[in-house]
């Protein structure tokens, strides 16, 4: 190697120095790290030294050269055995040729054939390098932003003003700063930021540009709106209130259509808000002060003609001619809604227009008149959406109860098909077949088919009556033959002849004394005669006393 003077080497020093303290730059203006500021240079050097030496296939590295202080690219081929093997020169090289090159080198091996030093490029190849080197980080800033963005695009980001003389940046998230045009069409018109001032932007995409990549905001997307309504009406947010459109005329006014899928939920209404707290916070966001966009809630509708009605609030429509198949509108208004029909520069009637997607014209009553048209009111369109919805619904139940019919007849057919299918079984179990054994006179017998016992229908019996008092009135009830019962027996005991019993035999107690008659024989007959009649049956009737037994 050819040795340099110290000029050459101090020159080579403070070129090296200027490169580093270049890549320093680049890596803080496009927040990347410097290390990956470098791999990108050499892929840029790579890429140019490689379709200079056959395409981009051809194997080309780049590496920092510590001694040279220089990036050095390096041509390396593959080695093979022969000539005869070599398929493509600019990738492969015969092992003779390697040596060459090196002399330890095998087949199989990669072998440097060529080097080239950064310094040595030509004026044309260092600014293709440079070129190179610019969209090589377009793109890896671009993907870089992607990355850290990509979940955010479409939806709200929080943004500080940062300004000076000529120029206004957004701080994003304390990220990156977006260039913003105050008078561009993302901007809202007559809005002039402050320094400092925090502000909500929508984040439309992410793409790159000429200066690098960049990610795109905006104050005047109509989605732009639709995102504060989200954050500020959380019956949009939960799902319960769906926007089917939304039209915008930054600086002039913005017309949303909303369809509430709870009946018992009103969309105007929960747009609006108590004492309209909510559509206020909305368009304190659109427009200077003074000179905020009105907002049209909108409710929707599938019946175009009724759509167009609501499409022009707060002017209220007297009648409409419309035409579905070329999608024209003829409007009829009062004189004095004429022109709020129109709007402040027109923008009410082409908001409508582009709202319901027809070609909308609006005449007053007394051009209506001159011009002979014949039109509709709403109560007329509605009443005739009644009676369609109403057909419909008829409809609708037809079909339910053919169908229901349908089904019906397939049940019953599935289970006539069972029961044949069981009684073919219970005959089958019944019959005695030849094939089991041989057939005598003896053992003829006659199948006897046993007809099945129908099943016990088991009916359902409602009693509002609880247990514990069913209880209670069957305790009562058996009492109450238990004392009948008690009663007859008693009333069939005292009809009976009462058994005469046997006296006990009377023994005389042995006085000791003279013995002294008290009656004579005749007074003793007398009193057993008495005694007899006492014991015979009289005529009176016991059951007269039964209630006392009771």
């Amino acid at each position: 190697m050819a040795r340099i003077t110290k000029s050459a080497q101090k020159l080579k020093e403070k070129r090296y120095e200027g490169m580093m303290e270049t890549f320093k730059e680049v890596a803080e203006k496009h927040n990347l790290k410097e290390e990956i500021v470098i791999d990108v240079f050499k892929k840029a050097v790579r890429n140019v030294y490689a379709r200079q030496r056959g395409g981009d296939d051809v194997h080309v590295e780049v590496v920092i050269n510590e001694e040279m202080l220089d990036f050095e690219a390096r041509l390396l081929k593959v080695v093979v055995a022969r000539d005869e093997d070599i398929e493509d020169d600019a990738l492969e090289i015969s092992l003779e040729e390697a040596h060459a090159f090196d002399a330890m080198a095998e087949v199989g091996d990669n072998v440097v054939v060529e080097r080239g030093f950064l310094s040595n490029f030509s004026t044309k190849t260092s600014s293709n390098v440079a070129q190179n080197f610019r969209h090589q980080l377009i793109e890896l800033e671009k993907e870089q932003l992607f990355n850290l963005f990509k979940d955010k695009i479409g939806e709200l980001v929080k943004g500080t003003v940062e300004k000076n003389e000529k120029t206004t940046y957004i701080n994003l998230l304390g990220i990156t700063n977006v260039f913003f045009d105050e008078r561009g069409k993302q901007a809202i018109p007559g809005e002039i930021l402050r320094n400092g001032q925090e502000l909500n932007f929508y984040i439309v995409d992410v793409v790159s540009g000429a200066k690098g990549a960049s990610i795109v905001i905006s104050r005047s997307h109509p989605n732009f709106v639709k995102r504060l309504m989200e954050r500020e009406v959380h019956e949009i947010y939960d799902g319960t209130i769906v926007i089917h459109d939304i039209v915008r005329e930054e600086g002039e006014r913005v017309k949303v259509a909303v369809e509430s899928l709870d009946p018992n939920v009103d969309p105007v209404g929960s747009c609006i808000g108590p004492n309209a707290s909510r559509i206020q916070k909305i368009t304190a966001e659109l427009g200077p002060d003074g000179r905020k966009e009105k907002i049209d809630i909108i409710p929707w509708s599938k019946n175009p003609a009724i759509y167009i009605f609501e499409a022009f609030r707060p002017a209220v429509p007297l009648g409409i001619k419309i035409d579905t198949e070329e999608k024209n509108a003829k409007v009829i208004f009062a004189e004095d809604e004429k022109g709020k029909a129109f709007g402040h520069r027109g923008a009410n009637i082409r908001l409508a227009a582009k709202l319901t997607g027809y070609n909308i014209s609006i005449f007053d009553v007394h051009e209506a008149m001159e011009q002979g048209l014949t039109f509709q009111t709403k109560a007329d369109i509605e009443y005739e959406e009644r009676l369609a919805e109403q057909e419909r619904t008829r409809e609708r139940l037809l079909k339910e109860i053919a169908r229901s019919e349908e089904v019906a007849q397939r049940v019953a057919e599935q289970k006539q098909l069972l029961e044949d299918e069981v009684n073919a079984m219970s005959d089958e179990d019944t019959l005695v077949y030849k094939d089991d054994y041989v057939e005598t006179a003896e053992d003829t017998v006659e199948p006897v088919i046993t007809p099945k016992a129908p099943e016990p229908v088991v009916q359902q019996v409602k009693t509002t009556i609880s247990l514990a008092d069913l209880e209670a009135e069957l305790a009562k009830e058996k009492e109450k033959e238990e004392a009948k019962e008690k009663a007859q027996a008693k009333r069939e005991e005292r009809k009976r002849k009462p058994e005469v019993k046997p006296q006990p035999e009377v023994v005389e107690p042995t006085v000791s004394g003279p013995k002294m008659d008290i009656y004579t024989e005749e007074e003793l007959r007398e009193l057993e005669e008495q005694n007899q009649e006492v014991f015979e049956e009289d005529d009176i009737d016991y059951e007269d006393f039964d209630e006392y037994y009771e």
